[in-house]
Protein backbone atom coordinates (compact mmCIF):
# COMPACT_ATOMS: atom_id res chain seq x y z
CA UNK A 1 0.00 0.00 0.00
CA UNK A 2 1.96 3.07 -1.19
CA UNK A 3 -0.99 5.97 -0.57
CA UNK A 4 -3.91 5.88 1.70
CA UNK A 5 -6.83 8.49 1.49
CA UNK A 6 -8.85 10.11 3.26
CA UNK A 7 -12.28 11.98 2.47
CA UNK A 8 -13.84 14.27 4.70
CA UNK A 9 -17.19 15.83 4.16
CA UNK A 10 -17.46 20.12 4.43
CA UNK A 11 -21.11 21.23 4.66
CA UNK A 12 -22.62 24.78 3.88
CA UNK A 13 -24.10 26.62 6.87
CA UNK A 14 -27.10 24.43 7.98
CA UNK A 15 -28.70 27.27 9.68
CA UNK A 16 -28.97 29.39 6.05
CA UNK A 17 -29.70 26.01 4.20
CA UNK A 18 -32.70 25.27 6.40
CA UNK A 19 -34.11 28.54 7.22
CA UNK A 20 -33.42 30.50 3.78
CA UNK A 21 -33.21 27.15 1.28
CA UNK A 22 -29.92 27.83 0.29
CA UNK A 23 -26.70 27.61 1.65
CA UNK A 24 -22.89 28.33 0.87
CA UNK A 25 -20.02 27.04 1.73
CA UNK A 26 -17.38 29.22 3.09
CA UNK A 27 -14.15 29.99 1.06
CA UNK A 28 -12.28 30.24 4.13
CA UNK A 29 -13.48 27.34 5.67
CA UNK A 30 -12.56 25.22 2.82
CA UNK A 31 -9.29 26.50 2.71
CA UNK A 32 -8.88 25.80 6.41
CA UNK A 33 -9.69 22.33 5.89
CA UNK A 34 -7.61 21.93 3.03
CA UNK A 35 -4.18 23.83 5.06
CA UNK A 36 -4.90 21.65 7.95
CA UNK A 37 -5.15 19.09 5.88
CA UNK A 38 -2.01 19.95 4.04
CA UNK A 39 -0.27 20.63 7.60
CA UNK A 40 -0.35 16.31 7.82
CA UNK A 41 1.30 15.81 4.80
CA UNK A 42 -2.08 14.94 2.93
CA UNK A 43 -2.47 16.46 -0.42
CA UNK A 44 -6.14 17.28 -2.17
CA UNK A 45 -6.48 14.94 -5.28
CA UNK A 46 -10.50 15.20 -5.79
CA UNK A 47 -13.31 16.98 -4.84
CA UNK A 48 -17.17 16.66 -5.71
CA UNK A 49 -20.60 18.46 -4.99
CA UNK A 50 -23.33 16.14 -3.41
CA UNK A 51 -26.52 17.24 -2.57
CA UNK A 52 -27.86 15.42 1.00
CA UNK A 53 -31.07 14.81 3.20
CA UNK A 54 -30.60 17.19 5.91
CA UNK A 55 -33.01 17.05 8.90
CA UNK A 56 -35.67 15.08 7.18
CA UNK A 57 -36.61 18.43 5.36
CA UNK A 58 -34.15 19.95 3.47
CA UNK A 59 -30.96 18.93 0.98
CA UNK A 60 -27.51 20.39 1.85
CA UNK A 61 -24.64 21.33 -0.36
CA UNK A 62 -21.42 19.28 0.75
CA UNK A 63 -18.35 18.98 -0.73
CA UNK A 64 -17.09 15.97 -0.60
CA UNK A 65 -13.44 15.99 -0.83
CA UNK A 66 -10.41 13.47 -1.15
CA UNK A 67 -6.87 13.71 0.37
CA UNK A 68 -3.89 11.60 -0.53
CA UNK A 69 -0.26 10.75 1.00
CA UNK A 70 2.15 8.77 0.51
CA UNK A 71 2.61 5.88 3.24
CA UNK A 72 6.12 5.64 4.76
CA UNK A 73 7.83 2.39 3.36
CA UNK A 74 8.62 0.95 7.10
CA UNK A 75 4.58 1.23 7.66
CA UNK A 76 3.75 -0.33 3.92
CA UNK A 77 3.14 -3.87 4.69
CA UNK A 78 1.24 -3.36 8.29
CA UNK A 79 -1.07 -0.66 6.92
CA UNK A 80 -2.14 -3.41 3.67
CA UNK A 81 -3.32 -6.19 6.38
CA UNK A 82 -5.02 -4.09 7.86
CA UNK A 83 -7.38 -2.39 4.67
CA UNK A 84 -9.68 -5.19 5.09
CA UNK A 85 -10.40 -4.11 8.95
CA UNK A 86 -10.83 -0.99 8.15
CA UNK A 87 -13.44 -1.82 5.42
CA UNK A 88 -15.71 -3.71 7.90
CA UNK A 89 -15.32 -1.27 10.50
CA UNK A 90 -16.46 1.70 8.21
CA UNK A 91 -19.15 -0.66 7.13
CA UNK A 92 -20.28 -0.94 10.65
CA UNK A 93 -20.19 2.56 11.12
CA UNK A 94 -22.37 3.72 8.59
CA UNK A 95 -25.04 0.82 9.50
CA UNK A 96 -25.11 2.63 13.02
CA UNK A 97 -25.63 5.54 11.31
CA UNK A 98 -28.20 4.69 9.19
CA UNK A 99 -30.20 3.29 11.89
CA UNK A 100 -29.46 6.42 14.09
CA UNK A 101 -30.96 8.40 10.91
CA UNK A 102 -33.78 5.82 10.50
CA UNK A 103 -34.91 6.29 14.39
CA UNK A 104 -34.38 10.04 14.33
CA UNK A 105 -36.77 10.09 11.11
CA UNK A 106 -39.33 8.01 12.63
CA UNK A 107 -39.28 9.61 15.16
CA UNK A 108 -40.27 13.37 13.88
CA UNK A 109 -43.29 11.27 11.73
CA UNK A 110 -44.49 9.97 15.01
CA UNK A 111 -43.92 13.32 17.03
CA UNK A 112 -45.61 14.90 14.05
CA UNK A 113 -48.27 12.69 13.95
CA UNK A 114 -49.10 13.05 17.70
CA UNK A 115 -48.61 16.62 17.97
CA UNK A 116 -51.78 16.63 15.23
CA UNK A 117 -53.39 14.93 16.82
CA UNK A 118 -53.29 16.61 20.28
CA UNK A 119 -54.02 19.42 17.86
CA UNK A 120 -57.03 18.14 15.99
CA UNK A 121 -58.79 16.98 19.55
CA UNK A 122 -58.22 20.90 20.94
CA UNK A 123 -59.58 22.06 18.39
CA UNK A 124 -62.66 19.83 18.37
CA UNK A 125 -63.14 20.47 21.56
CA UNK A 126 -63.50 23.94 21.01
Amino acid sequence: MEYEYKVIDVADGAISSLLLGEGRIETEVLEAYINAMASEGWRLVFMEKVMQRHLVVADRETLMVTFERRVPESERAARAARCIDDVIHAEDVAKRRGRGAAIGAAGVVVGSAVAGSVLNNLLSEE
